[in-house]
């Protein structure tokens, strides 16, 4: 299942230029659903530290579920962990670090292509001879 919201329930946050280049599609829908207004987020509207692999309402499996019934949450954890786009906590709780989302600028906002869909699964890559 793959989170889409309408124009009237935008999100308050995007994720940035991090995100989108070094996370797989699945952490990425993972990364929009976290961000996005369907229940993962705090009273003031910032990503809320999810407890981590276990399967209760608001975890971090929940959250990779609702994002996507097909991936992993133990796989998706350990990409975001290495890639440093998470970081887990004494208590057990995962905390989306802030240089994975920025504020969704309204007035300039552009059009929201999604990677996958302009790219496919397979980004263009460099050839040997691009600069």
């Amino acid at each position: 299942m793959s989170v889409n919201l309408s124009n009237s329930h935008r999100s308050r946050w995007q994720p940035t230029g991090l995100v989108t280049t070094l996370l797989s599609p699945g952490a990425r829908q993972v990364i929009r659903c976290w961000l996005s207004p369907s229940g993962f987020l705090d009273e003031q509207h910032h990503p809320r530290m999810l407890l981590s692999l276990i399967n209760e309402p608001g975890t971090f499996t929940d959250l990779v579920r609702t994002a996507n019934d097909n991936l992993v949450p133990a796989v998706v954890l350990n990409e975001l962990l290495r890639k440093g786009i998470v970081e887990t906590l004494e208590s057990g709780h995962i905390m989306l670090r802030r240089s994975a989302y920025a504020p969704a600028n309204e007035l300039n906002a552009q059009p929201e292509a999604d990677y996958d869909d302009t790219f496919g699964l397979h980004p263009p890559r460099r050839r040997f001879n691009d600069i």
